[in-house]
């Protein structure tokens, strides 16, 4: 039976229409909470959500990014670690951790007092899927780290997103009140772990079948040491991601009240939006990264690198200028109160458009194995947001936490960029780039802010931007694929597919 796998581009083509479905489900649940309940609802919806992705990513710690890492390239040697083992190595200590964790979640719903009422039953709610959650998370971990990225982000961007806005839909008939949208948010998770399991037993039993007797082991594979030894690092950095996400939403709602969070955080999930067009790109490219470096294949992967960088700064600088040109507009569409966060876009939209120029650099610091130097850099960007939210929030509002946020970005991006240009020797010209940030720039930017000074920012404005500025830019795209790299792009990745 052939076993030959869709090219990267078909692949990124594919995912990228999850994630931006995902993406688009995940803002249309916001949408749903907060014209429902207002800034103040949305606000404890808000921090239900961050409360659950911290303990998902804590429980997990690193153990996905690690299945990504060590499937890709043990497989990729002949007499590899199998991946059976590999899945051993993560799954006791996530699955104890991951109950450990919900079982005090429980306990402080019980004996904190002093918490709402509606928030410890959330939690009481919630706990308990923490477990799922996290062996969901391996599942996700061995489907990317066997290059089933369409599966993974079906799974991930699909499936899970649309359980998710229909159940928060179905609870805010029922009311909405926070334990209802708690089970809401965390039990569509059972459902798409039953979904995924499958095909990772799949997985395993062709894996099984390829360690024949007699094969010598290689000198590169992983033992139990090895995988935690990258995987606690890259867990202390995803749980710091994880706290990068909603540190400033929990300080804005200590400092200014839960109205000022929930509008805090509209402006954080419209952001994260664009972040899913760099998630899609590490996803796809991430497992072929790691196979290149681990053939030592450095030119390859610094083309695969280049390519996805190209292609950052064409489809997220975009849609950061238009949120920068029509924030109002946008967040207009949560509710009366919401457009007055629109200043805080126009302050984290130039650090994030310059974060995506620096293309997939913390994918190539994890496929490289450096997730140590990855951990000190999150731990800088934390040290930075901390410190700047509890100083601006206090002194700014909403726009000092939007300048805590573009610190943290850049802090993180700048010394992941470095780490990877000077001693991994992988980089991007900046000829390379200079053909997609112009268009960007000249057709969306200069565009967008003529229909702004005629129109206005509103959603007047936002519409007529979209149809005929963005319009264009697609247009012009598709016209100037060769001279903008895509089509060779696209040739390339389905020779290698």
């Amino acid at each position: 039976m052939s076993t030959r796998r869709p090219s990267l581009a078909r692949s990124g083509a594919l995912s990228s229409v999850f994630v931006l479905y995902g993406a688009a489900a995940a803002f249309a649940a916001s949408l749903i909470v907060s014209n429902a309940i207002g800034e103040r609802g949305a606000g404890s919806f808000f921090n239900i959500m961050a409360l659950f992705t911290i303990a998902t990513s804590f429980s997990v710690f690193g153990a996905d990014t690690g299945l990504v890492r060590t499937v890709s390239a043990q497989t990729a040697r002949p007499g590899g670690t199998p991946v059976r083992d590999l899945v051993r190595f993560a799954a006791g200590p996530v699955l104890l951790l991951s109950a450990l964790t919900g079982l005090a979640g429980v306990a402080w719903s019980l004996l904190a007092p002093d918490a709402g009422e509606a928030t410890r039953t959330a939690v009481r709610i919630a706990a308990p899927f923490l477990v799922l959650a996290a062996a969901m998370t391996l599942v996700f971990g061995v489907l990317r780290g066997d290059q089933q990225v369409v599966r993974f982000t079906a799974l991930q961007n699909g499936l899970l997103p649309t359980l998710r806005v229909g159940a928060v839909g179905a609870a805010v008939l029922l009311g909405g009140s926070m334990g209802l949208l708690a089970a809401a948010w965390t039990v569509p998770v059972l459902v798409v772990l039953a979904v995924g399991l499958p095909p990772v037993l799949g997985i395993l039993r062709r894996d099984d079948a390829r360690h024949q007797p007699g094969v010598p082991a290689s000198e590169h594979r992983e033992t139990r040491a090895s995988f935690w030894s990258f995987s606690s690092a890259r867990g202390v950095a995803a749980l710091v991601e994880a706290v990068l996400e909603w540190v400033d939403v929990i300080v804005v709602g200590a400092v200014m009240g839960l109205a000022a969070s929930g509008i805090y955080g509209a402006v954080n999930r419209c952001v994260r939006v664009g972040v899913m067009v760099e998630h899609t790109a590490r996803v796809v490219t991430g497992p072929a990264i790691s196979a290149a470096l681990a053939s030592d294949a450095l030119e390859r992967a610094r083309r695969i690198f280049v390519d996805t960088t190209r292609a950052l700064v064409m489809l997220a600088w975009p849609f950061y200028l238009t949120l920068m040109l029509f924030g109002p507009g946008i967040l207009g569409i949560f509710g009366a109160g919401f457009p007055l966060g629109a200043q805080a876009l126009v302050i984290i939209c130039p650090a994030m458009m310059l974060a995506m120029s620096a293309g997939g650099v913390q994918s190539v610091l994890l496929m490289a194995g450096r997730s140590r130097w990855q951990l000190y850099n999150k731990l800088s960007s934390l040290a930075a947001a901390v410190a700047l939210n509890l100083t601006l929030v206090p002194l700014w509002g909403l726009r000092g936490a939007a300048t805590a946020w573009a610190a943290a970005v850049l802090i993180d991006c700048g010394l992941a960029a470095e780490q990877v240009h000077r001693r991994l020797g992988i980089r991007a010209r900046p000829a390379e780039l200079l053909p997609a940030a112009g268009l960007a720039l000249g057709v969306v930017g200069l565009g967008g802010l003529l229909v702004r000074l005629l129109l206005g920012p509103g959603l007047v404005g936002l519409l007529v931007h979209a149809v005929a500025v963005c319009g264009a830019y697609l247009a012009l795209l598709w016209i100037l694929r060769r001279p903008l790299g895509l089509e060779a792009f696209l040739s390339a990745r389905r020779r290698t597919g």
